[in-house]
């Protein structure tokens, strides 16, 4: 086995470079926790403000990053306590894009530590074990009998590594090597975001994306303005491929897909849509239902990988 920081961010909007927390968690060589870090941080000032959405994933507002340090001031102690080991996330796709936004933003030389994503490990090695191949899910296998804070950044990060030690002590860490092809470049991520724009994409959804099973059996509503396309389109999309799409927020909602807000239509008072409160309410009580931004919906229908 070998010793590993696992990492984790949240952000406060739907900018990468927004962090607002990050979470690390340090394994020595028997797989064993030896050392956590935690940091609120005060998201760049091009890019200082929180989105309901974000807020309602991991719950955290302006007024809890107020006075934290921002970036450039937290980067050495995260040089320090990472050293020269490799990075580990549960989705290196999305932590690693904060992480390379974050230091163009200050200007800091990115880290060239070896990463590895155990989401891509779990769809890989644990294919026909377990359905959902996220943290909670993929922790859930391996640790029955333990629970972690989901969406906080310490204790995602600390899930992360618990995972990854597991996966080392059961496949060997140069199975883990070579399970994974490297990690997508920025400028390849880039490219496809810009796709995802494309009027001629919008205008021909069931074609571009048609073929992805990564929502089959979802019952999916919509909330806010949407940029790839009309609302009924996008239902005649995702019952093409086994979806369910649903109109209002119910109990057998599973997945609620966010575009741009319009404050307008919000209740007097609200922070956020009706549909979006009402699944608060629904998630306060137990329901399972997720809530993705539009950009996370369409990544998930390209590859089968949301990006946060």
């Amino acid at each position: 086995m070998h010793p590993f920081v696992a990492i984790d961010f949240e952000t406060a909007n739907e900018k990468r470079g927004s962090a607002c927390s990050v979470g690390l968690a340090k394994f020595d060589a028997a797989g064993q926790l030896v050392d956590r870090c935690y940091q609120l941080l005060r998201p760049h000032p091009d890019l200082d403000y929180f989105r309901p959405i974000n807020t309602w994933v991991h719950g955290l507002s302006a007024s809890d990053v107020e006075g934290a340090p921002n970036w450039n001031d937290f980067y050495p102690t995260l040089q320090e306590f990472v050293g020269d080991l490799p990075l580990v996330a549960h989705n290196m796709a999305f932590d690693g894009y904060v992480l390379r936004d974050l230091n163009e933003l200050y200007g800091i030389t990115p880290l060239i530590n070896q990463r590895f994503c155990t989401v891509r490990l779990a769809r890989k090695l644990l294919a026909n074990e377990i359905e959902r191949k996220s943290l909670d899910n993929v922790y859930a296998y391996f640790f029955q009998d333990k629970e972690f804070r989901h969406h906080e950044a310490n204790d995602d990060a600390y899930a992360c590594g618990m995972i990854f030690a597991r996966m080392q002590e059961e496949f060997g860490f140069e199975s883990l090597e070579a399970a994974l092809a490297p990690v997508r470049s920025p400028r390849k991520k880039r490219r496809r975001e810009e796709v995802l724009a494309d009027p001629a994409v919008r205008s021909n959804l069931k074609a571009e994306f048609g073929n992805s099973e990564a929502v089959r059996g979802e019952c999916i509503c919509f909330t806010g303005t949407l940029e790839h396309g009309k609302r009924a389109d996008i239902h005649s999309l995702i019952e093409t491929i086994g979806a369910i799409p649903s109109k209002g927020i119910t109990k057998k909602t599973t997945m609620l897909v966010v575009g741009t807000p319009n404050p307008s239509t919000f209740a007097e008072g609200a922070s956020g849509s009706r549909k979006l409160l009402k699944a608060t309410k629904l998630r306060d009580a137990g329901s399972p239902i997720q809530v993705l931004s539009e950009i996370e919906f369409f990544n998930l229908l390209i590859d089968g990988q949301a990006d946060s």
